[in-house]
């Protein structure tokens, strides 16, 4: 009991005596010696010196965004009931989930096998976090957290027309839930676009 008197006063303490070490300010320095310019240099703006101990980091070039190929041949689609979809390759076996909530949730796409036929692509991604053994114990939740981001992008244009992220803490239903609530988004923006 003792120990744990102790203990807890320390922690007190240091909780009490670390945000008043952190607001304490740093005295100012003197500013340095003024030197002779010439009217070039007094025309362009200085810049702050590194510390010796920091390498500068390297001018990063700015990098074109990657554009979809143009297919002049082609009308850009637009997101609406009939769509032809062609799902992605996903990670985490989140596909079949996928395809089920769309077909048990009635959200009114074509699915196309190939993706020369599709006017749009279905990206998603996935993770699975199992319950710990402590949550088992403690909680007596045997449930996993899920999370999963979709998104939907124009073939001819390469914009993204929908997107949606879902976390399902304590997941009853695994994946499924996730996809589900994926669908039942993706069928309310088509709703919407009706």
């Amino acid at each position: 009991m003792r120990k744990l008197t102790i203990i807890l006063a320390l922690v007190l303490l240091f909780l009490v005596c670390t945000p008043s070490a952190l607001s304490q300010e740093q005295p100012a320095t003197a500013p340095p010696a003024a030197t002779a310019t010439t009217p070039a240099q007094a025309a362009t703006p200085a810049t702050p010196a590194m510390p010796a101990d920091k390498p500068a980091a390297a001018p990063v070039a700015a990098q074109p965004a990657e554009a979809a190929p143009a297919k002049p041949d082609r009308p850009v689609p637009v997101f609406k009931a009939g769509a032809k979809v062609f799902m992605d390759a996903m990670d985490n076996d989140f596909g079949p989930p996928m395809k089920q909530a769309i077909a048990d949730k009635k959200v009114p796409i074509t699915l196309v096998d190939k993706k020369e036929d599709a006017d749009f692509l279905l990206r998603a991604a996935s993770d699975t976090q199992k319950a710990s053994t402590a949550k088992k114990v403690i909680m007596w939740n045997w449930h996993s957290n899920e999370q999963a981001s979709i998104s939907v992008v124009n073939v001819v244009s390469g914009e993204v027309v929908f997107a949606y992220n879902v976390n399902k803490p304590s997941s009853a239903h695994g994946k499924r839930s996730t996809a589900e609530a994926c669908a039942k988004h993706i069928k309310e923006k088509l709703e919407e676009a009706k």
